[in-house]
């Protein structure tokens, strides 16, 4: 197995192909929270071809989980099919994450300014804690882009994954194929989680290690995942 470029805390990232890391991984996770790439040339293929690279990739993470394991894929409200199709396991559930302030562009009269979180279970019961009071499916996010993060595209909301993360028990493994600028692994820092990224591009190795070695403030979850526990809205 490929030696880790960070290892701290039970935090892990590894530097490289992810299709050649996970069949090394030798314990089985009980989350995958990943946003694969939107063809950014991460892989030898771009555009509406990178599925047929990233599609293999997100069935070995799936393989990975253990029974009643969880996934969640954020991807292009344009592309669920594609990708759901991509993963090639039943679909348990779509969730929506709602950016109104966001760069877009706009298509046939409509601003894309949704994404879609695919939620797979690898069978039942799932392995997920029941958060309470209930939340919508739709989380809202008014401070893309303000993440203070530099260096990165598309770097996802900290509160989105954090709420995400929360949902798996406190002894479980998260893993993020598609790690990006970290923020998975913040989240799971965070949340007292342990985790494993794996990510291709070191610069993006580098912002997330630099971004985990930060001192983090004490976290509660009943009362910083929201900031409205009626309607669910992260700001």
């Amino acid at each position: 197995m490929s030696k880790p470029y960070y290892e701290h805390a039970g935090i892990v990232i590894y530097h490289g192909d992810c299709r050649e890391v996970l069949p090394t991984l030798t314990e089985k996770v009980d989350l995958v929270l990943t946003d694969p790439p939107y063809g950014f040339n991460r892989f030898e293929t771009d555009g509406k071809d990178y599925l047929d690279t990233v599609g293999p990739a997100l069935q070995v993470a799936f393989s990975c989980l253990c029974d009643g394991g969880n996934m969640f894929v954020f991807t292009s409200t344009g592309e669920v099919v594609n990708v759901a199709n991509a993963v090639a396991q039943p679909l348990k559930r779509m969730l929506w994450m709602y950016k109104p302030a966001d760069c877009t562009y706009p298509l046939a009269g409509w601003l894309l300014t949704s994404e879609a979180i695919l939620w797979f279970s690898n069978g039942s019961p799932m392995r997920l804690l029941e958060r309470k009071p209930y939340r919508h499916d739709v989380y809202i996010c008014n401070n893309i882009g303000r993440e203070g993060v530099k260096g990165h595209p598309t770097v996802k909301p900290l509160s989105v994954m954090r709420d995400l993360a929360s949902r798996c028990y406190e002894d479980c493994t998260i893993l993020d194929l598609f790690m990006g600028s970290g923020t998975t692994l913040v989240a799971a820092k965070d949340l007292g989680r342990k985790a494993i990224g794996i990510e291709i591009e070191e610069r993006y190795c580098e912002i997330a290690a630099k971004r985990l070695a930060q001192e983090v403030m004490p976290f509660t979850t009943q009362t910083t995942i929201c900031t409205n526990e009626s309607t669910g809205v992260l700001v």
